[in-house]
């Protein structure tokens, strides 16, 4: 690729991963698009993530902080960056070697591209790095803000793993939440879009692997995410002129009796099947639950 394109920054908040990291950081490294730097951000691992990072040292820039969360380590990058684009990504998921030359492409078809989240689709890995389901992600990119601010209210998509973002954009409407809690990723893409009126446009085009493993499926973990996300929104549209609040939400309260039955469905299934599932959750349940695409 030509020097003279956009550099990337890509940003990998790091902690005890050491079984995944040095597939992450290679699969960085071998990217077709060269005009990129690597920030690998330590928030204060305690296992081998620290020796497996000190390998890479003469590669990548190595940030090492306190333990404070993903938003804190990805925030800790986005300063440190010297790129035009912001590229997260998970210190357990995987990039196609192609990646980033994909997204830039794809930026470059985009009029707005300085307030647009790009995301793509990804393949589900489990924790032996077999793919286990490939995840078509919705494709709105036709619809008006608005109406991909309903949705996105309705329910998050877009996987952060998989975001490209103009470093531009932070500059205007701010970095990650590091007071929200988990659940970072879905508060930047409710700010962006419902509150500075950003689109999130689909790369239709499958760029990363994201893993999936067992620490992940904790029944606790999803009651937590699910209460988060619920948080989120309110956090949000609290913050909405009362006009624009009572508008978002007639048309969220429209949107949910019209969209598919087997959109519903899954985000019924979502919410009900990790009550009565034990602790752990096994690869065969979690690929049935893939299976069933959103079709909104």
């Amino acid at each position: 690729m030509n020097q003279q394109h956009d550099k990337i920054s890509i940003v990998i908040p790091v902690y005890n991963a050491q079984g995944f990291l040095e597939e992450c950081i290679n699969s960085a490294l071998n990217q077709t698009y060269s005009n990129i730097e690597i920030i690998a951000v330590d928030d204060g691992s305690t296992d081998n993530s620290s020796e497996i990072l000190k390998r890479y040292s003469d590669k990548i820039m190595i940030i090492t902080k306190k333990n404070g969360g993903t938003a804190s380590a990805l925030n800790y990058g986005i300063n440190a960056m010297t790129g035009t684009w912001f590229k997260w990504l998970s210190a357990d998921d995987v990039l196609y070697p192609n990646a980033l030359e994909e997204m830039i492409l794809e930026s470059s078809k985009v009029e707005n591209k300085e307030s647009t989240i790009f995301y793509s689709n990804y393949d589900i890995i489990n924790s032996d790095g077999d793919v286990v389901e490939k995840f078509i992600e919705p494709n709105y990119n036709q619809i008006e803000i608005f109406q991909q601010g309903v949705i996105l209210l309705d329910h998050y998509f877009g996987n952060g793993t998989t975001s490209l973002i103009h470093r531009s954009a932070i500059q205007r409407y701010g970095a990650f939440n590091e007071t929200i809690g988990y659940k970072e990723d879905y508060e930047f893409w409710l700010r962006y879009c419902i509150l500075h009126k950003c689109r999130l446009h689909l790369i239709p085009k499958t760029l990363a692997k994201y893993r999936v493993h067992q620490k992940q499926l904790t029944k606790e973990k999803v009651t937590i995410s699910l209460a988060q996300t619920n948080k989120i929104r309110e956090f949000i549209l609290d913050k909405l002129p009362p006009e624009e609040l009572t508008k978002y939400e007639k048309a969220i309260k429209e949107y949910q009796k019209t969209k598919p039955l087997i959109s519903r469905g899954r985000h019924m299934l979502r919410d009900v099947m990790f009550k009565v599932l034990p602790k752990s959750v096994s690869g065969s349940i979690l690929k049935s639950y893939m299976n069933m695409k959103e079709k909104t």
